[in-house]
């Protein structure tokens, strides 16, 4: 009789050693792959909330105000719809080193721009406003244009330049007399949703400041009203195109407004042509027109800046009474008559 025998399987134990060695291994390796997870959804979350290509998404208008920490504005942009999320958002400024750079204004931002787009964009100081510069000398009639180029319509901004306006030094203006003169030649943001009556008030308040304060006192000493200081730079800013010859055309119209003598000014009589709609005639009929009415026209005849106003603030010290801008664009000077026919015709035919 054949006998059996029965042993009973050892189980296999793997050695506590190679445990040991194993257990950070694996460690890693979920470690790897939790981060590989995590930065998978990182990465999906940077993606724009309207695929471009499907359906681009029309770019609106957002406004960040000062003092806005990070936080909230990533929970604005959330609630506008413009990011996927608004751990993520602060997650990638804070990486990226963009939190600090942050800055408030309006911006023109789309749903179909990524994550990092949209926090450079606004890092970047990117905003939708655009700067618009009046160039010194420009006219209503050239501000207007300009204006128009940058989407304020022309009839809104001559409505805006004829409405009544409260700032104080428009107070000396004659009676009928427009605001040439008082739009100060700078430069300006125009953001989404400013108006031509925004543009031209922050205009009129530039000037309150630049030029009332500062020039007041100084054209009285020279004994003229900041109306007329204004009017008589804006004839300089028109006739010489140098600042260092400036001063000196200014003493020689003061000069002749004191002694009563007509200024002579071809730049007055072609502003008045132009308000008439007319061609160019020294004999027009206009009380704008130098060469027939003597003392100051009603108003300015354009935006002066800076230089012109100086000149008339601290006029020259010479005894030139005559001056002419030649083909040559240089403007010569004369101390006699005699002096300036010859300028004339050197200079001129």
């Amino acid at each position: 009789m054949t006998q059996w025998s029965y042993k009973k399987k050892k189980r296999y134990k793997l050695p506590a050693e190679r445990l040991k060695r194993r257990w950070p291994l694996f460690m890693a390796f979920l470690v790897v792959a939790l981060l590989g997870a995590l930065a998978v959804g990182y990465l999906s979350e940077l993606r724009p909330v309207t695929a471009a290509a499907a359906a681009p998404s029309a770019p609106r208008t957002f406004t960040i105000s000062a003092g806005e920490g990070s936080a909230e504005l990533a929970a604005a942009l959330k609630d506008a719809g413009l990011i996927r999320s608004r751990l993520v958002f602060t997650v990638y400024v804070n990486l990226t080193g963009l939190r600090s750079k942050l800055q408030a204004g309006v911006y023109s931002l789309s749903a179909s721009s990524s994550t990092p787009d949209i926090a450079k964009a606004i890092a970047g100081g990117q905003v939708a406003s655009k700067k618009i510069t009046v160039p010194e000398g420009y006219t209503i009639t050239q501000i207007t244009k300009l204006a128009s180029d940058y989407g304020l319509d022309s009839a809104d901004f001559t409505a805006a330049v004829r409405a009544a306006h409260s700032q104080s030094f428009l107070s000396g203006r004659p009676v009928g007399v427009n605001l040439e003169g008082y739009l100060f030649p700078d430069s300006y943001q125009v953001a989404p949703g400013t108006t031509a009556a925004d543009l031209v008030n922050t205009m009129l308040d530039n000037f309150g400041r630049r030029v009332a304060p500062v020039y007041g006192s100084a054209f009285a000493a020279d004994g003229l009203t900041l109306h007329q200081g204004v009017t008589l730079a804006s004839i300089i800013e028109k006739e010489v195109s140098t600042a260092a010859d400036r001063p000196i055309v200014a003493q020689i119209f003061l000069k002749r407004l004191n002694e009563g003598v007509s200024l002579g000014s071809d730049v007055t009589v072609q502003y008045a042509a132009d308000l008439l709609g007319r061609p160019f005639n020294i004999n027009l009929d206009s009380p704008y027109n130098t060469r027939l009415h003597t003392g100051l026209p009603p108003g300015p005849i354009c935006n002066p800046g800076v230089d012109s106003l100086d000149a008339v603030a601290h006029p020259a010290n010479t005894d030139y009474l005559y001056f002419l801008a030649g083909k040559d664009g240089k403007t010569h000077f004369a101390k006699t008559y005699a002096e300036h026919q010859r300028n004339i015709q050197l200079y001129l035919n």
